[in-house]
C-alpha cells in the first residue's frame, strides 16, 4: 500500500466512524457466486451501524412502531454515508457502487449481499437466524457496503467461524418457523439457513399495520451474542 492509499483508507474509516459506524472493514470479494456482481468491482468497504439497544429491547412478540421508524432512519443514514464515500472514491479516479441499505430486486434478495462483504471484511459471521452477527454488537446492527475497484487497500483475509454453537433461541422464537437451526459456513446456500419466503410472507401478513415495508426483529431481540 502506498502512503496515498493508506491515507485514503484511514480517511474513509474515520469518516464512517464519526458518522455512526461501529466497525469498518475492507475486503477483496471472492470468485464464488455470492461475491460476484454485475459491476465487476472486486473490492468492498463494509461497515456496521449499531442499532438502539433500548428500541430493540422493546420488541416483545412483534415489532414496534418505534423499531419500524428506527430501522428506516438508520437505512437512510447508511445510504447517505455510502454515497459520500463513493463520491470521494470517484473524485480520486476510482469506480464505486453504494449498495442500497435495504432493497429487494426479486427473489427476496438485494442488489448485493451486505452480509457477504461484512463476513469477508472480518466484522463477524452469519448466525443460525441468517442475520449478520457482528463481533461488537451482535445482530443489533445494520450494514453498509461500498463496492469499488480500488485495489490498494489493506484487506482482511480471515473469515470468522460461526459462534452459535448449540444455541437455538432464534429458532424457537421465530413466529414464521423460517429458521432451520443449521450452523452457517462460508458458501452454504441461504435456503439451508432460513426460509426467506416464509419470513417475508409472515411479516407482510402479520405486521402490515405497523408500516409499509414491514420489519420483524424478533430473532434479533432474543439473540444474546
Amino acid at each position: 500500500m502506498n502512503p496515498k492509499t493508506n491515507y485514503l483508507q484511514n480517511e474513509i474509516t474515520n469518516f464512517l466512524l464519526e458518522n455512526g459506524a461501529g466497525q469498518v472493514g475492507f475486503c477483496r470479494l471472492g470468485d464464488d457466486e455470492f461475491g460476484q456482481n454485475r459491476f465487476g468491482l472486486e473490492y468492498a468497504i463494509s461497515y456496521t451501524i449499531p442499532l438502539s439497544k433500548a428500541v430493540i429491547d422493546e420488541i416483545d412478540g412483534e415489532p414496534t412502531y418505534t423499531y419500524f421508524h428506527h430501522y428506516r432512519t438508520v437505512n437512510t443514514l447508511i445510504d447517505n454515508n455510502s454515497l459520500k464515500v463513493g463520491i470521494k472514491l470517484q473524485k480520486l479516479g476510482y469506480k464505486y457502487v453504494s449498495v442500497p441499505a435495504s432493497q429487494s430486486t426479486g427473489g427476496y434478495q438485494g442488489l448485493f449481499s451486505h452480509k457477504y462483504a461484512a463476513v469477508r471484511a472480518g466484522l463477524g459471521y452469519v448466525g443460525k437466524s441468517g442475520l449478520f452477527i457482528s463481533t461488537e454488537n451482535g445482530p443489533r446492527v445494520r450494514l453498509g457496503t461500498i463496492l469499488t475497484d480500488c485495489a490498494e487497500f489493506t484487506v482482511n483475509e480471515t473469515i470468522m467461524e460461526s459462534q452459535c454453537g448449540e444455541c437455538r433461541a432464534c429458532v424457537r422464537a421465530c413466529p414464521a418457523m423460517a429458521i432451520k437451526g443449521n450452523i452457517w459456513k462460508p458458501g452454504i446456500p441461504r435456503e439451508d439457513i432460513v426460509d426467506a419466503r416464509a419470513c417475508s410472507e409472515h411479516m407482510k401478513k402479520t405486521y402490515q399495520h405497523i408500516g409499509r415495508g414491514v420489519v420483524c426483529g424478533i430473532c434479533m431481540r432474543v439473540c444474546h451474542k
